[in-house]
């Protein structure tokens, strides 16, 4: 397993957990969790009691574990063809209806007849994601200079709608109080590289831009942009048309986030998807990666080299970024990249292409903790919910193991870290089974009896794969 650079985002991090050092390192395409004996865990660091639900990304997200605890993420899943989507590339939604959502998208037509290139938003409704209807194209806007990179975003203060469109060099920027009218609010907000990704802060109130601009570099391979490597800037606005740059602070008054000592040689950020998930924020980082000229499988017809992989990253903010699954291609069954989304409809996550492809994942089923040994690890202290808990995981036996070896134990104890009588582990188990809501029993026991009480879950596993932990509603449904 190779060390990474403390001066990096995907640093080794080292700090004090009830005395035990803690370790993370990347390697393959896992970030590994190790403790350095076994032994019995002692109370959870977190007193201050956590809201639920609980997820499970990073080392922050639990205490005291024994084993080698790993975490990894999910590759996209590729669905069958939609029904009805539109030539448009997703951009974002918009409220319609009780049942159903616009969704507002975008192409550039005409583009090898330069007079008549035209960009054009256009949208549809759906109910699940998979079905769409009422197709009508609401704004056509002709530039022979349109470049390939536009983003749609919805303010969600006032519901008003944004297109951010890219001519060379000049951003110009449109706005829709319905979505149906649209006003050009500017030709040129700034100049940069075309490659963006736009968001709302709720925290902030206003636009953050995750924007791809070009640094110079003495690259190894020249591609089409020559000796220039693509890297990420971050950039803020309250109106969409006033923009500054800034230095988030994992960036420490840096402005641009470059490739580290921990990534392959000659590796670029080419762009980037940014949307909030469970609380907390997540990214595919589109990673390029130029090949010798002569070696180009496209060379006959660009400089531009072919695709290397999309990796997930993550945040607590939206402004402080992690890169644990480096390795792990995110988009290595579907191929294609998309520019933004996702659309969640029904529990399912889902990112779309022009001609009708989409690949998802199950919301709640992105990040996870795991254990190939036997492992454990205990939660934030939280509060105990009226109707208990369950558990997002999966503890199925591999295929032709049977018995197999994967087992899932959960354990109560009080805020000072000591097992609560009537629920110790062996009175709660998992074994072969997948859910994602596993309501938690130590035998007649569901841990309701323990509403309002400051406590803390202890996890047993091997083998198995911990997403995370969640209230029951009435009569065993879950809160998420």
């Amino acid at each position: 397993m190779r060390s990474v650079s403390t001066a990096s985002v995907a640093a080794v991090v080292r700090r004090s957990v009830q005395g035990s050092t803690v370790l993370l390192t990347f390697g393959l395409c896992l970030a590994v969790l190790s403790a350095p004996a076994l032994g019995q865990a002692s109370a959870p660091s977190q007193v201050t009691p956590q809201p639920l639900p609980l997820v499970f990304w990073e080392p922050a997200d639990m205490a005291d574990p024994v084993g080698r605890i790993e975490f990894d993420a999910h590759a996209l899943e590729p669905e069958p063809p939609t029904t009805g989507y539109p030539n448009m590339l997703y951009g974002c939604e918009a409220p319609r209806d009780a049942a159903s959502v616009w969704v507002y998208g975008w192409e550039l037509r005409n583009w090898s007849d330069r007079p008549n290139r035209a960009m054009a938003i256009t949208r549809c409704a759906t109910a699940d994601g998979r079905a769409f209807v009422d197709v009508e194209t609401v704004l056509v806007h002709t530039n022979k200079d349109w470049q390939g990179f536009v983003n749609l975003v919805r303010r969600p203060t006032d519901g008003a709608l944004f297109c951010f469109s890219w001519a060379p060099g000049a951003l110009h920027v449109f706005r829709s109080a319905e979505g149906t009218s649209w006003q050009l609010l500017t030709s040129k907000a700034y100049s940069d590289h075309d490659a963006m990704c736009i968001r709302w802060d709720f925290a902030s109130g206003q636009f953050l831009n995750y924007q791809t601009t070009l640094e110079r570099f003495n690259k190894r391979y020249p591609d089409n942009i020559g000796n220039f490597r693509r890297v990420l800037s971050f950039r803020r606005s309250p109106d969409g048309v006033n923009w500054e740059s800034f230095s988030p602070p994992f960036l420490q008054g840096a402005l641009l986030w470059r490739p580290d000592a921990e990534d392959p040689v000659d590796l670029e950020f080419y762009r980037v998807v940014v949307f909030p998930h469970h609380s907390r924020w997540a990214m595919l980082v589109v990673d390029y990666v130029p090949p010798p000229p002569e070696a180009n499988s496209r060379r006959a017809t660009t400089k531009h080299g072919p695709r290397y992989l999309t990796e997930w990253a993550v945040s607590r903010d939206g402004l402080n970024w992690q890169r644990p699954f480096r390795h792990r291609d995110a988009l290595e069954k579907v191929i294609w990249a998309p520019v933004q989304g996702p659309l969640v409809r029904h529990g399912v996550l889902r990112f779309y292409e022009r001609d009708g492809k989409c690949a998802g994942l199950p919301a709640d089923r992105l990040f996870y903790a795991t254990c190939r040994a036997n492992g454990e690890f205990s939660t934030p202290v939280f509060t105990m919910p009226a109707n208990g808990l369950a558990l997002n995981a999966d503890a199925r036996w591999r295929p032709g193991e049977n018995p197999g070896q994967a087992y899932l134990m959960a354990e109560l104890r009080d805020k000072s870290g000591a097992v609560l009588p009537g629920y110790e582990r062996a009175r709660c188990l998992f074994e072969n089974t997948d859910g994602h809501a596993l309501p938690l029993r130590w035998e007649q026991k569901t841990g309701a009896e323990l509403a309002g009480r400051p406590v803390s879950l202890r996890l047993y596993l091997r083998d198995a794969r911990v997403y995370g932990l969640l209230a029951l509603g009435p009569a065993g449904s879950s809160i998420s």
